[in-house]
């Protein structure tokens, strides 16, 4: 039996959603939003809340029609995830609450894209498509893309094919607004804003130092981007260790004496002079030379100078004495580690910035942000690798972010202070004491020889971690939780009655706990 013809005038119309549909007598778009509204209560327990409210939570009815439903979701990257990981199911229930026969095509995109358009020929076919048949998200081209590029109130353009393009711009990343204050560097970023209000130097020069990562070129950056914004014919050059040598070699090598009166006018004919990493520079004997000749003649005229390094002055080992005492003559900020607190902001930080560039949906409960507060023995730089880490994970593998799976992620990571104590740890330690195999853990064997130091590792595995009994019973060849809770009562009997028994798991839990 064909599907019946539809006419253009129709069509067009019932793509708006504006057409009484024939079986349900409600326009495609109200019929569409009541099913998926059923469709939304039904993911929530298929998909676990969680994962939901993180990916398909976020898709809305965008349009409908006769033969085929559009949901968008907030992002490409959204819409390609649930496409990948989630679709089948999506549709599944789809076809269970769809009063439309045959049940509607559904299609993802995502809200910043125009909804695929459906050519008229193709409507008929799209009623007799399996929901399996569904066509991929429309390819993008970059061009038209970035044609289509929002500007945003500063003339900034947003590029659409890489929602953290703007962010990982100094010019939108590294700002005073985004710079995370504490007690280990609020002196430094006191001194940073008092030298974008270009008012005259009343230290000069002036030397930020910390380890790398610690937000210095973060401070330089966002200096340079509030005097552009507020005094644009104050002259700042920002130059990195490496330009610096680089233009210097270049310009004794092979220009003659306009070259080098060129590079020096470059450096001298400025407000402000801002140097990134220059401990780098000490190593050039001749570049070292030039920088202190620039220090003194831009001092002598009045002209800041803003020096960054990775330690102090005094310790930068191949600098000339005159060049340590110069730059330590002025004023020398420290951006010290990063505290618990301050780490704790960072995080909420990172994760404001994460929502606003791809993923809302991002959600970390308060003790897992704690937990790599309190642990992470990291600069801020650090930190942030740790939480792309994580975020990452749970974005490509779809699994919500909790305390355990963080734990999981960083178990091994030089990000942590100290190795996180495990189920398969605790069974490796035990083996090694008790002369046995890590298959033994998980076999059958009820030979004592076997059965004691599977016990004791059920006991360690129960002390020395947060796994609850039936997650231990699981890791030891599926016991039960009752079995967990036999080997921890019988190895407390056991210690205290036997004191070579005692001894030999205090060797184990001192090996864990090195």
């Amino acid at each position: 039996m064909q599907d019946a013809k539809v006419s253009p005038k129709l069509s067009a119309v019932s793509s708006q959603g504006t057409t009484p549909d024939l079986y349900t007598g409600e326009p495609p778009l109200k019929s569409a939003n009541n099913t998926w509204a059923k469709v939304k209560t039904d993911l929530g327990y298929a998909l676990g809340p969680n994962v939901h409210r993180s990916w398909t939570g976020q898709l809305r009815v965008s349009q409908a029609n006769e033969r085929i439903v559009t949901l968008a979701a907030p992002s490409r990257f959204i819409a390609s995830k649930i496409e990948s990981n989630y679709a089948d199911t999506v549709r599944r229930l789809w076809k269970k609450y769809d009063m439309v026969a045959p049940p509607r095509d559904i299609i993802f995109s995502a809200a910043t894209e125009r909804a695929p358009q459906v050519r008229e020929q193709d409507k008929g076919q799209a009623g007799r498509k399996s929901a399996g048949a569904v066509p991929p998200l429309a390819p993008i081209n970059s061009a038209s893309r970035n044609a289509r590029a929002q500007a945003k109130p500063g003339g900034d353009v947003v590029n659409f094919d890489n929602p953290q393009a703007a962010a990982a711009n100094p010019r939108e990343r590294f700002t005073f607004d985004n710079f995370v204050v504490g007690a280990s560097n609020e002196l430094a970023f006191a001194v940073a804003r008092q030298i974008a209000s270009c008012r005259a130097a009343q230290y000069n020069p002036i030397v930020i130092h910390g380890a790398n990562g610690m937000g210095k070129t973060h401070l330089l950056h966002a200096i340079q981007d509030a005097i552009t914004e507020s005094e644009p014919n104050y002259r700042v050059k920002l130059i990195s260790s490496e330009n610096f040598v680089s233009a210097f070699v270049s310009s004794v090598r092979g220009g003659g004496r306009d070259a080098i009166e060129g590079f020096k006018a470059s450096l001298r004919d400025v407000d402000l002079l801002i140097i990134d990493d220059a401990h780098f520079i000490a190593d050039k004997p001749g570049s070292q030379e030039e920088l202190l000749h620039t220090l003194v003649s831009l001092v002598a005229q009045g002209r800041q100078i803003l020096i960054a390094a990775d330690r102090h002055p005094d310790k930068i080992e191949k600098a000339s004495d005159r060049l340590k005492s110069y730059l330590s003559s002025g004023l020398v900020c420290r951006i010290g580690a990063a505290d618990y607190e301050l780490r704790l902001r960072i995080l909420d930080r990172l994760i404001q910035r994460r929502r606003a560039s791809g993923n809302p949906g991002l959600a970390i409960p308060q003790n897992a942000r704690d937990h790599l507060a309190a642990r992470m023995n990291a600069t801020p730089r650090d930190l942030e690798g740790a939480f792309n880490q994580i975020v990452a994970q749970s974005e490509f593998l779809g699994t919500p972010i909790t305390l355990e799976t963080v734990q999981e992620t960083l178990s091994d990571s030089r990000y942590m202070a100290g190795q996180r104590l495990t189920v398969d740890r605790i069974q490796r330690a035990v083996c090694e004491e008790f002369n046995v195999t890590l298959t033994d853990m998980t076999s059958k064997r009820r030979a004592r020889v076997i059965a004691r130091p599977r016990q004791v590792a059920m006991y360690l595995s129960k002390k020395l971690t947060k796994r609850s009994l039936p997650d231990i019973g699981r890791r030891f060849g599926g016991r039960d939780h009752t079995t967990v809770m036999h080997a921890v009562k019988r190895i407390d009997e056991l210690r205290a009655s036997d004191a070579e028994f005692n001894a030999q798991i205090e060797t184990v839990e001192g090996v864990l706990k090195a």
